[in-house]
């Protein structure tokens, strides 16, 4: 009997061990497939958000996002960065369904979306404004009554109109992406377009038909989107962005693009304790150490 005890003890640690094996086995797996190191890193975005997501003439992508994302690819690693073009609309959707590796658009965190995906840390601070033609002006919040405001749906401008429209009395117009929403400005079929006060800012240097009129205060701050599962990825990838954060290659690509230093108390500086977002679901506050650069 004593003998049987130990074989049977025995075949039952053998059987616990194979099944931690198996489980980080299928993990080691998923982190392969969905993230394979040998391609490029493939990332979501409704390009034509200057100067975050742009085209260029030779088929290529440029912007804030495109160079942070291309220096995230490098530090992971990885051949490349590829941008996977989506309408915004259907952006979430598309993550869900593993069509992508994360949403590398710029994606402001909300309630709503924290608990849906997991969110990395914080990259950049979000002001609202409207972009309007230079003989069609706005001079404060109030004069967006009875005028026609284009947003892109399902952005976080468009969250603003949903809950603030009616009582401004907007008619709000939606399109699928920006360049649609400005080319309605510039036709004058819309009143104004609401966009984020630094796209506002390097727009009105490109194209001196439109301003910027009305700027409200913050409204949130961008970060990378990653599905609810996808955990260890989320985490590495927010390790190399602390590093560009300490190592002030964020602070360029700010510069770069908007012609100004960043806040240093802003999120393109300050390196967040815990992984994602504080503040919002899925952030984990344990702290942990940053040693740059990764191995």
């Amino acid at each position: 009997m004593l003998l049987e005890s130990n074989l049977v003890r025995r075949c039952l640690i053998v059987s616990l061990l194979m099944s931690f094996v198996g489980f980080f086995a299928t993990a080691a797996n998923a982190q392969m497939t969905d993230h394979p190191q040998s391609q490029e890193l493939a990332g979501a975005a409704e390009v034509g958000f200057a100067p975050f997501m742009m085209p260029k003439l030779d088929g290529t992508t440029e912007g804030f996002n495109v160079d942070m994302n291309t220096e995230l690819a490098k530090r992971l690693g990885r051949p490349g960065f590829k941008v996977v073009e989506v309408p915004w609309a259907n952006i979430f959707a598309g993550l869900y369904a593993k069509r992508y590796e994360y949403i590398a658009a710029p994606t402001t965190i909300t309630a709503k979306r924290a608990s849906q995906m997991l969110f990395a840390e914080p990259y950049i601070d979000v002001g609202l404004g409207f972009i309007t033609r230079k003989d069609n002006r706005l001079s404060s919040i109030d004069d967006i009554k009875g005028k026609k405001i284009g947003v892109v749906s399902g952005s976080v401008q468009d969250d603003w109109m949903t809950e603030n429209g009616e009582k401004y009395g907007v008619e709000v117009m939606r399109f699928d992406g920006t360049p649609d929403s400005l080319q309605a400005v510039s036709i004058g079929r819309t009143d104004g377009h609401m966009s984020t006060v630094l796209a506002g800012l390097w727009l009105i240097k490109k194209k001196s038909q439109f301003t910027i009129d009305v700027s409200l205060p913050a409204y949130g701050r961008f970060g990378l989107a990653f599905r609810p599962d996808d955990v260890e990825f989320r985490n590495l990838v927010e390790k190399h962005l602390e590093c560009m954060k300490l190592d002030g290659t964020l602070a360029g690509f700010y510069e770069k693009w908007f012609g100004a230093k960043p806040d240093p108390k802003s999120s393109t500086v300050v390196v967040y304790a815990g992984y994602g977002a504080p503040g919002w679901a899925g952030h984990t506050p344990e702290p942990h150490a940053v040693i740059c650069p990764l191995p």
